[in-house]
């Protein structure tokens, strides 16, 4: 399993690197709006080769529960808008404090729906499955960490250092090389021979090194070399690291007919983690640049990027301490966890 979900980390990281750099080139010899009618014929063609791609599977009677699909969706819109509009609306307003009590609402509700019935969207049973949800928390706290650098890294080359959309595509190309290449070759031995919750451990420390590095080291008249590169290369790294172990954990204890359940819980951590960790850091990049009264304007800018820079790595800090407090690296091939093959 460690191998595929390898295989499967890498591909995503060259399709995010891919979207990245492409999304450059249409943004600087097209226009940013461009960015989003593309997904239109990729989506197309995703589902034109899929059926010759995927097998059917099984069947499974039953239906889909709508209503609880709503309610979960709606909670977490509500909850990410709510943070995304605190900082124009001030996070004291009663559009901003409605809209996330309303979000958790909805979230708490669904949760009782899923504990009583009897064939519920996501049955809670299976949080008892050893490491699940330790690793599902480990996904939501490793997008926390990794998404805003992606983010605020390609703002902190444009805005600041003034690079343009293709040269800030470009600039993230060695992360994803470096992501492509431990993820498939390097980090299923390193799991085989030091198990899920050493690796996770290590790569969450060295991702919240690597925000760290980039909270005191990126001045507005830095350069690539010296500014981006180590320590972008120090966070590919971590995330490699972390990415497959965390993953295993979140679906390790999870029985064979639970298992797309287990994936999609997982998948859909890491979403969360992404979506509302994005959310705070635009809000408190936003709020510090505004603080920062008198002081030339990319420099204010950089200010926020570079707050965003230190919570990001304390995130993953955290992800680290928890990590290492919760999950457990069950022998290779042993009840608790998949084998690394």
């Amino acid at each position: 399993m460690g191998k595929a979900l390898g295989f499967w980390g890498a591909s995503a990281a060259a399709g995010g690197s891919a979207g990245v750099f492409l999304g450059g080139v249409i943004t600087e010899w097209l226009s940013w709006t461009w960015t989003f009618l593309i997904n239109v014929p990729v989506g197309i063609l995703a589902l034109l080769i899929a059926p010759s791609l995927l097998s059917k599977g099984q069947r499974r009677k039953g239906s889909i529960d709508v209503v609880d699909s709503i309610f979960v969706t709606a909670a977490l819109i509500l909850v990410v808008y709510g943070i995304v509009t605190a900082e124009h609306n001030g996070w004291g307003s009663p559009s901003t404090l409605w809209t996330i009590i309303s979000g958790a609402g909805l979230f708490i509700l669904f949760l009782i729906l899923q504990a009583v019935k009897k064939e519920p969207l996501v049955p809670l049973r299976i949080f008892r499955a050893p490491n699940l949800a330790a690793g599902n928390i480990a996904l939501l706290m490793l997008s926390g960490g990794w998404i805003p650098l992606w983010y605020f890294l390609n703002l902190y080359m444009q805005q600041v250092l003034k690079f343009s959309a293709f040269a800030g595509g470009v600039a993230l190309l060695p992360m994803t090389m470096l992501i492509a290449i431990v993820m498939m070759f390097i980090a299923g031995k390193l799991i085989g021979k030091f198990g899920i919750k050493a690796n996770l451990v290590i790569g969450l420390i060295a991702l919240g090194a690597s925000m760290m590095w980039f909270s005191g080291n990126t001045p507005i008249d830095g350069t690539f070399v010296a500014n981006v590169l180590p320590a972008s290369l120090l966070g590919a790294l971590g995330m490699s690291l972390a990415y497959v172990p965390a993953t295993m954990a979140a679906m390790s204890g999870a029985k064979p007919e639970e298992a797309g359940l287990a994936s999609g819980l997982a998948n859909t951590s890491y979403q969360i983690g992404s979506a509302i960790s994005l959310a705070i850091m635009v809000a408190i990049a936003a709020s510090t640049t505004a603080s920062q009264g008198g002081v030339d304007s990319i420099a204010a800018l950089n200010a926020g990027f570079h707050q965003v820079f230190f919570w990001s790595g304390v995130v993953a800090f955290a992800g680290a301490i928890l990590a290492l407090l919760f999950i457990r690296s069950p022998k290779q091939g042993g009840a608790n966890g998949p084998a690394v093959m």
